[in-house]
């Protein structure tokens, strides 16, 4: 079992490296789009800053919170784009049958899908993440360690989520729109405290649409670290990733019924 951890991070670290290499091969566009995306969060982040120049705090919130929230936001984010950015294609790929490129490869058909792609301007988000977090907490190794864990857990949760979304192209034929907005609210959420939210809306931000386990358990662990806290969100990352896998090769069974019965009619 060991040996075979070992071929599937080296088959995502080449898959990553060949991503990297491509966007890498015109170096003006890949920096553009980093400072880009850099610039982009910061003037999200400076709307916050300029309430907080008018108010103290926002229902327990302060600013400081406010900035490792999207320290985690943004990183998870990035976690998604650069490991697993074919999430964000999928059901278009489900819809116009190019799964069935990955079917005929040996590897596993999602994490091949998944891997495949990677956002260039992600790492704009990466870097934003990094020096938010630096300016807040001035981290020790250790800190900065276990902040790359926790936006690490928060981008499976964010990619799981975003493959259950895209699996429901298996029933629901073209559901790219339908998958694009669900995605989209779990992000935009994300990036509200928590405190302006009522108890029932934190209760499905908890639930049906996870932005509780991307950012505000995240911070909550940075400010007042609980072990408690910390294996929930491995826990629910861990489950999250379990169900969207199961979800994902359930709808796979439909996929490939669908293109044998097409052979078979040609036939």
């Amino acid at each position: 079992m060991f040996t075979e951890a070992k071929r599937v991070v080296r088959f995502v670290f080449q898959y990553f490296s060949a991503n990297l290499q491509s966007a890498m091969e015109y170096r003006g566009a890949f920096l553009s789009q980093v400072v880009f995306m850099f610039l982009n969060n910061l003037m999200l982040l400076f709307f916050w800053w300029v309430l907080f120049t008018q108010i103290e705090s926002l229902n327990g919130w302060s600013f400081e919170h406010v900035m490792l929230l999207y320290a985690v936001a943004s990183g998870a984010y990035a976690c998604q784009a650069l490991l697993f950015g074919g999430s964000f294609s999928l059901s278009r790929a489900v819809a116009e049958g190019r799964l069935d490129f990955y079917l005929a490869l040996p590897k596993p058909v999602l994490l091949h899908v998944l891997i495949s792609r990677s956002s260039a301007s992600a790492w704009g988000d990466l870097a934003f993440s990094l020096v938010i977090f630096a300016l807040t907490t001035a981290p020790s190794p250790g800190q900065l360690l276990g902040f790359l864990i926790l936006i690490l857990a928060g981008g499976v949760v964010t990619t799981s989520f975003a493959v259950l979304a895209h699996s429901l192209s298996f029933w629901l034929g073209h559901s790219e729109q339908l998958a694009g907005q669900l995605t989209e609210a779990l992000l935009t959420f994300s990036l509200y405290p928590e405190g302006i939210f009522s108890a029932t809306t934190r209760l499905v931000l908890y639930t049906a649409i996870p932005a509780g386990f991307v950012s505000y358990l995240p911070v909550r662990i940075l400010k007042d670290f609980g072990l408690a806290h910390v294996g929930m969100l491995l826990v629910f990352a861990l489950g999250l990733a379990v169900a969207a896998r199961l979800v994902f090769y359930r709808g796979l069974r439909r996929y490939e019924s669908g293109n044998l019965v097409v052979i078979n009619a040609l036939d």
